[in-house]
């Protein structure tokens, strides 16, 4: 499954590696395609930061990508 990761309205489009961050836009175009285990990682994320209070959950959707065919 390939998924697109939507938090509190922003798409999530990355990760900065030299400050070790995950990185969320607003414009869907920007948005990058993940398969499950990376999406595990960033919901695990996701929730690590609401639980630490380190962010204001409002929406978490994980929108379904079409696969393309190869």
């Amino acid at each position: 499954m390939k998924a697109l990761v939507v938090l509190n309205g922003l798409y999530y489009a990355g990760e900065n590696t030299q400050e070790n961050k995950l990185i969320f836009r607003p414009n869907r175009s920007e948005a990058v395609v993940v398969d499950e285990r990376r999406l595990r990682f960033i919901v695990q994320s996701i929730l690590r930061w609401f639980m630490d209070r380190d962010i204001a959950l409002q929406r978490l959707e994980i929108l379904k990508a079409q696969e393309s065919e190869s």
